[in-house]
């Protein structure tokens, strides 16, 4: 582990090309079981991240502070798959509507229309609706302060019966819209709200021929305008997610099935309302590849939340994965005199911020502990990684970082904490890098020293 002292500046300089690449899985405790189907909505008036159905089912979930807890309200929506949701973040409510009922009956579900307060679910009484409606698109239009339904199928099990209808959701009541214009019938599109253009977006779908389109529409509440896309623009898929970034002005699209080959797609693509955009890198998806996924926005902290959803083989996944600044430690430490070192996030390393991360676990009276900061987590210049260091001294010990970096941290009461101020360059998005602590523990092992478990970080918003 030993290097020469570099300033952390070396370190950015010598970064390969960034990308615009954030995705990564968080460890949130207490996961739901492996679902498909689900669908995800930011309770604003909670701060928290609400998880429903999936699998034909009617668990509630909410995820906050790194954790999954099933909740048990009095009233609960009947079970169903495949339903909409979409969250009006001024009054907190959030609507859900439709899904293919649970128990083989083959039943749409055309009980009215659910709401949520927070703490209750009720049924509302709407005089008209859609009907029996699965795999229909949903989101909420700020502007109008509407929700704004569109396509899906309605109690059909023939094969290919999309729907072109556009429904809008307002002051009790669904009424059907006729915008001059419209999409043609489509299940399974990807469907979200742009504030900056004050319009819906449509991507994708499979139509009525079961074929996966890849065209972009804009709704503006009085029609449907297909967007004329130049240059690059995701594939056609049914099933992906999007949803938008706030303090971007930008939608991103992920995931998702081309419903003909049957590939599932690991891309994600940023629509800024005129260009579509791809997010390179090894953190630009989620792994392994999937569709029919819950994704949320979190609008407290500006992040996109995923969960779950169906791979390949049709494994189903119970993972956690969010867009934005990661922290994601790995490995295990050794122990010295006072426990083992531990790796803590203080602050995500996000633009414009700086970023801090404890190292805790030291010997109280040594007044410094060492960073380790690496461009890689499986090479170094002794071998590969990680790599067990008892022939240094250090029995029971690994390294994890490449260390092209060492920085001294002061260190109190066994606490020491390594800081970086990443300046507010786009160019750093994506941007990735290993820390490994190391602790000064004389006499506790031949070298004195010892190592901390490691954390990627990956810089984003």
């Amino acid at each position: 582990m030993l290097r020469p002292l570099l300033h952390p500046v070396c370190l950015l300089c010598c970064t390969t090309a960034p990308a615009l690449a954030q995705w990564g899985p968080i460890p949130a405790a207490n996961a739901p079981s492996a679902r498909a189907g689900a669908i995800a909505a930011f309770d604003v008036l909670q701060n928290r991240t609400l998880l429903f159905g999936g699998n034909a089912g009617n668990e509630l979930w909410s995820l906050a502070n790194g954790v999954w807890t099933q909740l048990t309200p009095a009233v609960l929506p009947p079970a169903r798959h495949r339903a909409a949701l979409a969250a009006n973040p001024f009054t907190g409510e959030i609507l859900l509507y439709g899904g293919l009922a649970a128990g083989g009956t083959g039943q749409f579900a055309d009980d009215t229309t659910w709401s949520w307060n927070g703490s209750t679910w009720t049924q509302l009484s709407p005089s008209t609706s859609p009907g029996g409606l699965e795999r229909h698109a949903m989101a909420f239009d700020y502007a109008r302060q509407l929700v704004v339904a569109y396509g899906g199928r309605q109690n059909s099990w023939a094969p290919n019966q999309a729907l072109s209808a556009t429904w809008e959701y307002a002051n009790g009541n669904w009424t059907q819209a006729l915008p001059v214009n419209s999409p043609p019938g489509l299940t399974d599109a990807a469907m979200a709200y742009l504030p900056p253009q004050n319009v819906v977006v449509l991507f994708g779908g499979r139509d009525n021929n079961g074929t996966g389109r890849d065209e972009t529409w804009t709704y503006d509440g009085t029609t449907w305008t297909q967007v004329a896309v130049a240059g690059p623009r995701p594939a056609a898929r049914a099933g992906a997610r999007m949803e938008a970034i706030l303090n971007r002005g930008v939608l991103m699209l992920v995931g998702g099935r081309d419903p003909v080959s049957m590939v599932i797609h690991n891309d994600s693509w940023e629509f800024d309302g005129t260009t579509w955009t791809q997010i390179a890198g090894a953190y630009g998806g989620m792994y392994p590849p999937r569709a029919e996924f819950a994704l949320a926005h979190d609008y407290a902290r500006d992040r996109l939340v995923a969960f779950g959803g169906v791979g390949a083989t049709n494994m189903q996944f119970d993972d956690t994965w969010e867009f934005g600044a990661h922290f994601q430690p790995f490995g295990t430490g050794c122990a010295g005199s006072a426990g083992t070192p531990q790796l803590a996030v203080g602050a995500l390393p996000r633009l414009g911020t700086v970023c801090t991360v404890d190292l805790v676990n030291l010997p109280p009276g040594q007044p410094f502990g060492v960073m380790a900061v690496g461009l890689s987590r499986t090479q170094w210049p002794l071998g590969s990684l990680p790599m067990l260091l008892t022939g240094l001294g250090m029995p029971g010990c690994r390294a994890y970082s490449s260390a092209e970096l060492l920085v001294p941290i002061p260190a109190s009461n066994g606490v020491a904490t390594w800081s970086f101020d990443f300046a507010t360059l786009p160019s750093l998005l994506g941007d990735v890098y290993h820390l490994q602590g190391i602790g000064i523990d004389p006499g506790w092992n031949p070298a004195w020293l010892t190592t901390s478990n490691a954390a990627t970080l990956v810089v984003g918003y």
